[in-house]
């Protein structure tokens, strides 16, 4: 047997290397994959960083907000002087220069209660003085459109007594019952340059005089205020009422005379008696002829001031002299008739003091306000000492 030496025999392994060709794909497929991840881990990167970059500016923003805000509270601490005793004198003078002097009063219930019962008792002494007031005054009241003798178109004497001395000056008034002036129309129907003076043609005053416009439209057979009693001038009916509207159709045109049995005849005054602002005001027409009343008549400028309630009184005239006792007779021409709206009529006498004629509603009116401030500032005070009084013991505890 010979000896040989064995062959070099290769043993295949297990895994074979790659190719040169395959090994480069695998290198550039973990490459790429390498390249994802790094760039996903940098996308991850920015994200978080732009988060904190938000997060930060939202933190600043509140920082500064807070800034604000308290910049705000101390400057609102220093203006309404919370501490005045810690800010000198030149800090309180430029506060005061650049707001102004300010005052916030903050009612307590001590003032409160206070204030209403002084108002109230003051009220209710001011209705006491028109009350003892009222009652010095001396009135006479005749009513005469239910006498028989008094129909309307007629002139009847009235009887009557004064039995105390009425001292000077004596006012003389007419009152009227149940007639509403205070009408929204009725108020309407009166021209105001007309009644200055001036010159107006019908279609000037159409509107501010309806229905009351023409002479007609006033009542037939109109006439001058200037003819005389014998010599009635009659007004053209197609013409301009002057003055015009349903205040001044509606005047009042009753009369009164006044004697004493056996002293004579007793002048009524038409003076003093109208507001001074109209006096200045109303003017007659430039051709008063045509004029089926004075304008100028201080009765008729009373009237032009309608009255608020149904129930009135107008002043009609003044007695310049003291009435003394006795018997008078009042002579009455009756031409305003009232049946239409179921009126009323009276002649007054009366006394004036310095709050003017009697006035008891006036007074009673005083009395109710005065008596509801009182009543309030009772029930305020009652119903803070039920209600607060134990938290603001609590209050001042803490």
């Amino acid at each position: 047997m010979s000896n040989q030496s064995p062959k070099n025999i290769s043993i295949p392994s297990n895994n074979p290397e790659p190719s040169r060709g395959q090994s480069n794909n695998t290198n550039k497929n973990q490459n790429i994959e390498n390249g994802k991840i790094i760039n996903e881990e940098k996308s991850e990167d920015t994200e978080n960083e732009n988060e904190e970059n938000e997060s930060d500016e939202i933190a600043e923003e509140e920082n500064e907000k807070n800034e604000e805000n308290e910049k705000e509270k101390e400057e609102s601490v220093s203006l309404r002087g919370n501490q005045p005793e810690k800010r000198g004198k030149i800090e309180r003078l430029f506060i005061y220069l650049r707001t102004g002097f300010v005052w916030r009063p903050v009612p307590k219930i001590n003032t409160t209660v206070l204030c209403l019962e002084i108002t109230g008792a003051i009220f209710i002494i001011i209705g006491l003085v028109i009350i003892i007031l009222s009652n010095q005054i001396k009135e006479i009241e005749i009513r005469y459109d239910d006498k028989v003798n008094c129909t309307i178109g007629s002139s009847c004497e009235i009887n009557f007594k004064i039995n105390e001395t009425m001292k000077k000056n004596v006012f003389v008034y007419y009152r009227l019952k149940n007639l509403y002036q205070n009408h929204r129309r009725y108020i309407k129907s009166k021209s105001n340059k007309q009644l200055k003076g001036e010159f107006l043609t019908e279609q000037d005053i159409k509107d501010d005089c309806d229905p009351i416009i023409l002479n007609k439209d006033l009542y037939e057979g109109i006439t001058s205020f200037m003819s005389q009693q014998n010599n009635k001038t009659e007004l053209d009916p197609n013409e301009v009422a002057h003055p015009c509207g349903l205040i001044a159709k509606s005047l009042f045109n009753d009369t009164f005379k006044l004697e004493k049995k056996d002293g004579g005849d007793i002048h009524i005054l038409e003076e003093d008696i109208a507001w001074s602002i109209d006096k200045k005001k109303y003017k007659n027409s430039p051709n008063p002829e045509k004029q089926w009343t004075n304008v100028e008549s201080e009765r008729f400028m009373v009237w032009m001031r309608p009255a608020a309630l149904p129930d009135f009184r107008k002043p009609w005239g003044k007695i310049d002299k003291d009435l003394t006792k006795g018997n008078y007779i009042l002579t009455i021409e009756n031409n305003y008739p009232v049946k239409s709206f179921d009126g009323e009529k009276y002649f007054i006498l009366s006394t004036v003091n310095a709050l003017g004629g009697k006035n008891y509603f006036l007074a009673i009116l005083y009395f109710i306000v005065g008596g509801i401030s009182l009543l309030a500032g009772i029930m305020f005070w009652f119903g803070y000492k039920k209600y607060n009084s134990d938290t603001e013991k609590t209050e001042k505890k803490d």
